[in-house]
């Protein structure tokens, strides 16, 4: 007989980075495991339909927003106890469940609350990002309450990187569990030299930083004819037509691509030169894994955690500006460092051990 899992965590089952390791626990448990799923996401994610084939049931919860910005605050605060009431009510209608899973960083507490009093065997916390940055005085008591709730709560506490661990549950509390790349999609490609054809990856908002890359190819574009750009991802709301207008100002339309989600991005790695990564803020980078697996050099903020590097990060502080960005590529040649890196130690073989053991297994 199956075990049974909750899966939980806010937003819709989207081709980003949590649903991403969401879809892998559910590829690589289903055999012993039966998942469910409670969200706050709208209807139609990419992951849904292979979710439901799965034999998952998929579960929403109404996530509250306001237009004044104080009550949205207000708001956040009691969401917990908002994600408790879900929560209990999912297990009692579907359970009984033997474990948890949730990847909603501080609103898991109102959840593992619920599973420890539903007697769940198995809560496990899994946090995503790094919450080192502080916040005001509201959002600081909002996180602490939550994170004692979480340490009381969580039979397991997970996180992507030593440091998202260390900055959400507090100093040696957490595991580190790298998330997975899928080593059979992102293999090498050439080695040696290759186009100044230069790569991004991630959703359109600030903390992805594409303005801040538009500014950085536009100072290479100058000095080099033959460079190009691709921007991977959903290039849509404000963001999105921020950073269409700066394509469009600087002239670069026939230099600039920008592609969906679903883009083939293991073969544009294997055929581009280097990948940017100018994050403001990670909880660890996954991307920059799969990009050094395929062969590709990276340039990366140096906000991102040191264990994405398998010897093919440049690390750069956003301070310095896109001037001195584009001139530390240009000056070492960066896009002709394409060399495979082995990252044995992301895969998705090691990642499903460790949940399986987080679940209660041996």
């Amino acid at each position: 007989m199956k075990k049974k899992a909750l899966l939980v965590t806010s937003g819709a089952l989207d081709k980003t980075g949590v649903p991403s390791v969401i879809m892998t626990v559910a590829r690589g448990l289903c055999p012993e495991w039966e998942f469910d799923i409670l969200l706050s996401g709208r209807e139609g994610g990419y992951f849904e339909p292979e979710f439901l084939r799965l034999g998952g049931r998929i579960l929403r919860y109404r996530k509250k927003r306001f237009r004044l910005g104080p009550l949205n605050t207000l708001a956040d605060f009691f969401r917990p106890l908002s994600l408790f009431w879900h929560t209990r009510r999912a297990i009692r209608r579907y359970g009984p469940y033997d474990a948890v899973h949730c990847h909603n960083e501080f609103d898991m507490a109102g959840s593992l609350a619920a599973a420890r009093a539903m007697k769940v065997p198995a809560r496990v916390g899994h946090v995503h990002k790094d919450w080192s940055l502080r916040g005001g005085p509201v959002t600081m008591l909002y996180r602490a309450l939550c994170r004692r709730a979480i340490l009381s709560c969580a039979t397991a506490r997970l996180g992507c990187s030593r440091q998202a661990c260390g900055a959400f549950y507090g100093p040696g509390k957490g595991e580190t569990v790298y998330n997975p790349y899928d080593e059979t999609r992102f293999v090498p490609g050439k080695a040696g030299d290759r186009p100044p054809h230069i790569l991004q990856v991630g959703y359109f908002c600030d903390n992805k930083n594409q303005l801040f890359t538009l500014d950085v190819f536009a100072r290479l574009a100058a000095r080099l004819p033959e460079a190009r750009l691709t921007l991977v991802g959903a290039a849509e709301g404000e963001y999105g037509g921020k950073v269409r207008r700066a394509i469009e100002d600087r002239g670069l339309t026939d230099r600039v691509t920008l592609l969906p989600p679903d883009a083939d991005v293991p073969a544009l790695m294997r055929e581009c030169g280097l990948l940017l990564f100018p994050s403001r803020a990670e909880g660890f980078g996954m991307v920059l894994i799969e990009a050094q697996a395929s062969g590709l050099h990276c340039v990366s903020s140096d906000s991102v955690p040191r264990e994405t590097d398998l010897g093919g990060v440049t690390y750069l502080p956003l301070s310095l500006g896109a001037q001195a960005w584009a001139e530390a590529i240009l000056a070492d040649g960066l896009w002709q460092r394409a060399r495979p890196r082995s990252a044995e130690a992301f895969s998705t073989g090691r990642f499903i051990q460790s949940i399986h053991r987080a679940y209660g297994g041996s």
